[in-house]
């Protein structure tokens, strides 16, 4: 009876781990395939069936760090996506801490009203913002991109923040009070050193969200602000695809993200699992 039992166990944990490596492969199939694209040569790059044994090469690296300005635009997403967030965030803590803290009037309807902006899709947005940026001269610039995203990013720093500052116990809040704190030293002081997770969970989402951005990027930059999503672009041109330089570029653009999201994973889980747990 215990040799079936234990036969049963072991099917399952046998079963559940195929599952487990059908999903991881299911997942990072496209990225390693990116990855090994970028390193062949234009043959084997289309060589059918495919080759998955061939002499690597860093051709295409080298061409796209030298003939594409692939380091201007790296240095211009890395600016637009640092700037937005910390603009989002600037603006989306204390309007959070007011939203989880505060009752007043048309509350619902403003809580509301930004999650509004964040469901509605991006081009409602960008015609009437394109007119005002083009009036203002903005389009070209990185200040026309960092607005957009501050847009987008505020409704989800805002309504995430939201829900670590409701966790935390109101007496804090009241204690804070009382001994003289202003409400602006007990956010400062005592709200955020307890959110942390929360708020490194909020930055990453941010910092994701506008890095890996296309659409904006592509109507509001010029040749000199572009970010890297639209620089990739520049591979495809009328005699073809290049499909080994736009495979290398693709890789470029993903490992800053993985390396960041590797550095801060702990925050990251932390920060997504504990407004559920409290919750």
């Amino acid at each position: 009876m215990r040799e079936a039992h234990r036969g049963a166990q072991g099917l399952r944990a046998t079963i559940f781990w195929l599952v487990i490596v059908a999903i991881l492969l299911f997942f990072l199939f496209p990225p390693i395939w990116l990855f090994m694209t970028s390193i062949k040569t234009f043959r084997d790059a289309f060589a059918i069936p495919p080759k998955l044994l061939f002499t690597p090469t860093i051709e295409n690296y080298l061409n796209v760090f030298a003939t594409k300005q692939i380091q201007a635009f790296l240095l211009n997403s890395i600016i637009i996506s640092a700037s937005s967030t910390a603009i989002a965030l600037l603006i989306g803590i204390p309007a959070a801490y007011a939203l989880a803290r505060f009752e007043f009037a048309g509350k619902k309807n403003l809580s509301f009203f930004i999650l509004s902006v964040r469901i509605a899709p991006p081009i409602m947005t960008l015609f009437p913002l394109y007119i005002l940026f083009n009036r203002l001269n903005l389009i070209g610039t990185r200040l026309s991109v960092i607005v957009m995203y501050v847009v987008f990013n505020l409704p989800l720093a805002v309504w995430i923040m939201q829900i670590f500052f409701r966790d935390i116990s109101g007496e804090l809040r009241d204690a804070a009070l009382i001994d003289g704190c202003s409400e602006l030293r007990v956010l400062l002081r005592v709200m955020l050193p307890l959110v942390r997770s929360g708020l490194s969970a909020t930055s990453i989402l941010c910092v994701i969200q506008a890095w890996n951005e296309y659409l904006l990027a592509l109507v509001l930059t010029s040749q000199k602000s572009q970010t890297m999503p639209v620089a990739i672009t520049s591979f495809m041109t009328y005699s073809g695809i290049e499909w080994g330089p736009i495979s290398a570029a693709g890789v470029v653009v993903m490992v800053p993200m993985i390396a960041f999201g590797l550095m801060v994973q702990k925050n990251l889980v932390r920060g997504l699992t504990l407004g559920a747990v409290k919750g």
